[in-house]
């Protein structure tokens, strides 16, 4: 009979019981709403941001295709140069050769 009379007063009090799953649930709605919201805002400000690098990517590629073509330039100018003086190295060997014979020419005729 005690337990018949304790089974009833918790079943007397159950019917007091207001569920707070509305409170819940409307805190996890808002959590919800705010992590979409910030979703939304970080994928706006990634987009942005690799559009910026991908335009500063193709800004560096053609700085480095026009940088290298300036180093072929030069390149190929060093080259030209170098054969140039060569040729000039060579041109005053043959003339301080022909000088040479030239004044011993002159000393001859002057004898």
């Amino acid at each position: 009979d005690a337990d018949r009379q304790d089974l009833v007063s918790f079943l007397a009090q159950g019917s007091a019981y207001a569920p707070q799953s509305g409170a819940i649930t409307g805190i996890l709605k808002q959590l919800g709403d705010q992590m979409s919201k910030d979703l939304s805002d970080l994928t706006v400000t990634e987009e942005s941001s690799l559009k910026t690098f991908e335009e500063l990517i193709g800004a560096k590629k053609k700085e480095v295709a026009a940088l290298s073509q300036t180093v072929e330039t030069k390149t190929a100018q060093i080259g030209e140069l170098g054969v140039s003086i060569v040729q000039m190295k060579e041109d005053l060997s043959d003339t301080q050769a022909a000088l040479l014979e030239d004044n011993k020419f002159l000393a001859e005729l002057e004898k």
